[in-house]
């Protein structure tokens, strides 16, 4: 079952959208979520797209329910071990465990991620410095794709590489399941807790990467 997914954008929505949408293409008031992710390259496109714009509320709308709700899984789960309540605070700017748990998936992977991508500045360029072209996709049953795309770092003899992300078919269209991209992000989700110490007087330190 799926979770409810917003059927029309607010204009703030549709001028990101617009955006990122590949040249020549546009969004419009009356598209709506499920027109903008009728395919497969269409959810993977926009999805790569907002990553690589490091804008994470818009990732997060061609992101499954079932991984969006896994992410918050995992910031709640590395919140738990924080007996202070630090790095819930930090991550999810929320005052308990309670206020925590009543925040859509989609608000948690936006805050979360925004701030682990904010304490890793170089994580941040590694997402960011990328071109991206969605090459097909091969399905698998009726209602779940491979997305075949192809990814280059703007590097200097930088080497493309071929990467295969998976996608799913919901009600309100095509939904991204998982990709490397969303490999990283939750390794570094784990591994932020390193970054991040408590400080006198309730407040958070973020340590410098090293």
């Amino acid at each position: 079952m799926y979770l409810p997914i917003m059927r029309r954008f607010t204009l703030c929505s549709i001028a990101v959208l617009a955006a990122l949408a590949p040249p020549g293409a546009s969004a419009t008031a009356q598209q709506t979520l499920k027109e903008l992710t009728a395919t497969p390259e269409q959810a993977a496109t926009l999805f790569l797209r907002s990553v690589r714009a490091i804008r994470w509320h818009t990732a997060a709308q061609f992101i499954h329910p079932q991984t969006l709700a896994h992410f918050k899984a995992v910031v709640t789960m590395i919140s738990d071990a924080d007996t202070t309540g630090s790095l819930r605070r930090y991550l999810t700017e929320t005052s308990s465990a309670q206020a925590l748990a009543a925040l859509a998936p989609a608000t948690v992977f936006d805050r979360a991620v925004g701030r682990t991508i904010d304490s890793l500045p170089g994580l941040m360029h590694s997402l960011y410095d990328h071109d991206d072209h969605v090459l097909g996709h091969v399905m698998e049953g009726t209602d779940t794709a491979h997305v075949v795309y192809r990814t280059v770092e703007r590097l200097s003899g930088a080497v493309p590489d071929v990467q295969v992300m998976q996608a799913a078919r919901t009600p309100d269209g095509w939904r991204i399941l998982w990709s490397d991209e969303l490999g990283v992000l939750e390794a570094a989700l784990r591994g932020v807790r390193r970054a991040v110490k408590p400080a006198q007087g309730g407040a958070t330190v973020v340590r410098s990467p090293r």
